[in-house]
């Protein structure tokens, strides 16, 4: 069961990924960012990130510390990297403003922890990301894990370009005097 929950989570982002790439392809009619934002896109994108999150902690939990890694390992290394990275995340995505990371133009953010990175909330759920696979330890959390790992990354170009055509020479100057990651 642990690896159908993981494979939930890579269809997921797939699916993501190519609403991504077709987007970057065709930005005068993008599906995200949407042209036009509300209530629908609301509920779609929390809904689409609820079940591939959801997936990959049920991957996890249905196959709990198969590789019998050590609990000083998971337990002080592992769940606190899960905790501090969903933390990190959950404190950029406040600053940002939940519209905002959905796409709405709600203007430039660049203060708070996007003064030091511009991707403060891929961060945080990139070391999520790792921390779960280090607490559950098994295969289909790795699997989900690394599923939304290489979504992050790869979706980081493709909203730069959304950035640069929507806020111009500001953006441009924040990219050029804040590091991508650290």
């Amino acid at each position: 069961m642990a690896f159908l929950y993981a494979f939930v989570t890579v269809a997921f982002c797939l699916g993501v990924h190519a609403v991504i790439r077709w987007s970057d392809a065709h930005p005068d009619r993008p599906i995200w960012p949407p042209l036009r934002f509300g209530a629908g896109m609301r509920v779609a994108t929390w809904a689409i990130t609820v079940v591939a999150i959801g997936a990959a902690y049920f991957a996890g939990t249905g196959s709990w510390n198969a590789w019998g890694l050590p609990n000083w390992l998971r337990l002080w290394i592992g769940a606190p990297l899960a905790v501090a990275g969903s933390w990190f995340s959950s404190f950029a995505m406040m600053k940002l403003g939940l519209d905002n990371s959905m796409g709405a133009r709600n203007g430039l953010v660049i203060d708070g922890l996007f003064a030091f990175s511009r991707n403060p909330t891929y961060l945080g759920n990139l070391a999520l990301c790792l921390g779960w696979v280090l607490l559950a330890a098994s295969t289909p959390a790795l699997v989900s894990a690394s599923a939304l790992a290489t979504l992050y990354i790869a979706a980081v170009p493709h909203e730069e370009r959304w950035l640069a055509r929507v806020y111009g020479d500001a953006y441009r100057s924040y990219r050029n005097n804040v590091r991508r990651w650290f």
